[in-house]
């Protein structure tokens, strides 16, 4: 007779596997989160200078990348066919995403929390049509609908934007915004706003008059009272970057149709990847900084980009040059912002790799679509800098999108399960590659789109090329 000399309080197999799923699957929606709330503080803090978040952005994740390429390179963990493999198709796909997350770390200055996480979904649409156009791909039922209600709420996001209805009838503007902008903004009544001066000798004074008294001739007027819709509004801007940060799903698209191309046979380890494009991205990224720069507000021209770029690595390493304006520097933690950003990046890739490993690609794009709610939410919470105001009409948008990506998500479920000859694990990780995860990029390194490009891929792999496009 054999005796069980197993403990009697060890848990099942099962149930340590099942706390594991549980355990990563609530991490991975947090680091989701995460990743688009850093997104946004670290906006806040470099806001002077979005070309060099942009590129030194790129170099921080290079740095994290190579930190664990060259050691597990040297030790076999990277296997020696992807050492060799030729990089040209990466460099390929640097160009595509180099526009996009250009883009996307652009909008992300300028753009509210909510906007950054939902227009990016504009995503689903336009890979549909542009997978169909050059791809030949077909949907289900489910997929399309999807589609077009995700169109529909980022119409239902945006409507308040175009038509300015949530600002409020007046505003308090400064004449001079190069010195007084912010004291300005920060009256908000009439009488206030009017009555607010700023004395020859730089002191601020105040007189409950509407018109300044004799007696303080040398005060000079410093706010006026003007209507929402004044040039002074934001709208424009809103709504320009609104438009940029939806036209960069189209180089997203266009990459993660050729990476299904190009990378769909062959595994490739996903942080030796994304490495190897963050290097390509930050020439690339150095090189749109002159268009960049003339987009950017205040503009920046190219002679001036440069300095630009200097100043902006003081910024992060904490220390302001620009002081006045409507916008002054607020470099304190920019350089925490931006690590926390770079490591919340890797931390989630590694995270995707493990809820796949516990669980399946269901569960995850489960944990996707619950990424969209929790991080569009989050920047309404007090304890961010700027807390968002949550209108009716962004909740509706909110519960708009969620309705259709839940379509399109069961209609993706239900294509790979009518498949004949593969695996839903296998459709699973194409629809990976081809970007059908819709995640926004929000990162220099546009990793919410790469992120799962060769993670943990489940069919077979093959012997890589190592020359050609």
């Amino acid at each position: 007779e054999v005796t069980d000399t197993s403990s009697p309080d060890a848990p099942p197999a099962s149930e340590s596997d099942s706390t594991k799923l549980a355990v990563t699957f609530v991490a991975f929606v947090a680091a989701g989160a995460l990743f688009q709330v850093s997104a946004k503080l670290q906006a806040i803090s470099m806001y002077n200078y979005p070309n060099a978040l942009n590129v030194y952005g790129c170099v921080l994740f290079v740095i994290l990348c190579f930190a664990y390429i060259i050691p597990a390179a040297r030790y076999g963990v990277i296997p020696r066919e992807q050492l060799v493999a030729s990089k040209r198709p990466f460099a390929i796909m640097a160009v595509f995403d180099t526009l996009s997350s250009t883009m996307q770390v652009f909008s992300s200055i300028y753009l509210p929390g909510p906007l950054l996480v939902l227009l990016p979904q504009a995503s689903i649409p336009i890979s549909m049509l542009m997978s169909r156009v050059y791809l030949k791909s077909t949907y289900t039922c489910f997929q399309i609908i999807g589609a077009g209600v995700v169109i529909l709420g980022i119409l239902v996001v945006l409507e308040p934007v175009m038509t300015n209805r949530h600002a409020p009838d007046y505003l308090c503007v400064a004449v001079n915004t190069a010195n007084d902008c912010l004291a300005c903004e920060a009256e908000m009544t009439q009488e206030d706003c009017e009555g607010f001066a700023a004395t020859t000798d730089g002191m601020l004074a105040f007189e409950s008059d509407k018109t300044l008294s004799l007696k303080n001739e040398s005060a000079l007027h410093t706010c006026e009272w003007v209507k929402s819709s004044h040039e002074t509004s934001d709208t424009s801007t809103l709504l320009f970057w609104s438009c940029i940060l939806l036209f960069s799903c189209i180089p997203l698209s266009m990459s993660s149709i050729y990476k299904e191309r190009k990378l769909s046979r062959y595994e490739f380890n996903p942080i030796y990847l994304n490495g190897w494009l963050c290097l390509f991205q930050t020439p690339m990224s150095a090189i749109l900084a002159i268009p960049g720069g003339i987009l950017s507000s205040p503009k920046v021209t190219p002679t001036e980009l440069p300095l630009n770029m200097w100043d902006g690595l003081k910024c992060f390493l904490g220390t302001g040059t620009i002081t006045a304006g409507c916008h002054p520097d607020e470099c304190r933690w920019a350089m925490a912002t931006m690590v926390a950003f770079t490591l919340i990046c890797f931390v989630y890739v590694n995270l995707m790799v493990l809820l796949l490993k516990f669980g399946s690609a269901n569960l995850m794009f489960l944990a996707l679509t619950l990424i969209v709610p929790v991080a569009n939410l989050a920047f309404a919470l007090p304890i961010m800098p700027t807390p968002v105001t949550l209108h009716a009409s962004d909740i509706l948008g909110l519960a708009v999108i969620m309705t259709g990506i839940v379509s399109y998500r069961i209609g993706t479920t239900e294509a790979a399960s009518g498949e004949n000859g593969s695996s839903q694990e296998e459709d699973d990780a194409c629809m990976i590659e081809r970007g059908d995860l819709a995640e926004p990029l929000l990162s220099a390194s546009g990793m919410m789109e790469r992120i799962g490009l060769e993670v943990e891929r489940l069919s077979k792999p093959q012997t890589l090329e190592h020359d050609g496009p």
